[in-house]
């Protein structure tokens, strides 16, 4: 699955002047991998840690991402300084749908980070990319993300029993 074309980065600025959602470069690597070995991290999202190999092809999986239509991976960086504060991908099923997944490193959780940065990419994404529908998908215990997606405007659809027994809460935002 995924989009049948390239994916092209927004023509404008995401921002709102406090966050600014960006393609990946260089010198977010550091603060990237740093944080894909916080506990918090790793409770909830289901990528490894970022090691040594993974960080030296980090940006040529990230291009081939974008060129493949399989994804958009972004950072969230603070507006006023760019350092990188979290990170934030669109998944592609296909051509109208994609999931959005982000988070947010550890020094700078509680600060309304996540929901700037999940309403600027939902904009882009429903309007320029074209896409009808977005889904969040959060575990039930996670409180802050299912806060998110309800301050963004997303509604719950339904929940998944994963294997394990874990449920996780499904939530989609469709355009207009």
């Amino acid at each position: 699955m995924g989009r049948t074309s390239p994916i092209k980065p927004p023509s404008r600025s995401l921002t709102d002047d406090v966050v600014v959602v960006r393609l990946r470069l260089e010198s977010d690597l550091e603060a990237i991998a740093a944080a894909s070995h916080d506990p918090q991290s790793l409770r909830w999202l289901t990528d490894p840690p970022m090691d040594e190999a993974a960080r030296r092809t980090s940006l040529a999986r990230v291009a081939e991402a974008w060129r493949s239509g399989q994804a958009a991976p972004m950072v969230i960086a603070a507006a006023a300084t760019d350092e990188p504060v979290g990170i934030v991908n669109l998944q592609f099923r296909d051509d109208e749908v994609a999931t959005i997944a982000y988070s947010v490193f550890p020094a700078s959780r509680g600060q309304g980070v996540a929901p700037r940065a999940v309403q600027l990419v939902s904009g882009w994404a429903l309007g320029e990319l074209g896409l009808s529908q977005l889904i969040l998908e959060a575990d039930e215990g996670n409180a802050a993300s299912i806060r998110v997606a309800e301050k963004c405007g997303f509604e719950r659809t339904g929940d998944r029993v994963e294997e394990g027994g874990e449920t996780t809460v499904i939530f989609a935002r469709t355009a207009g």
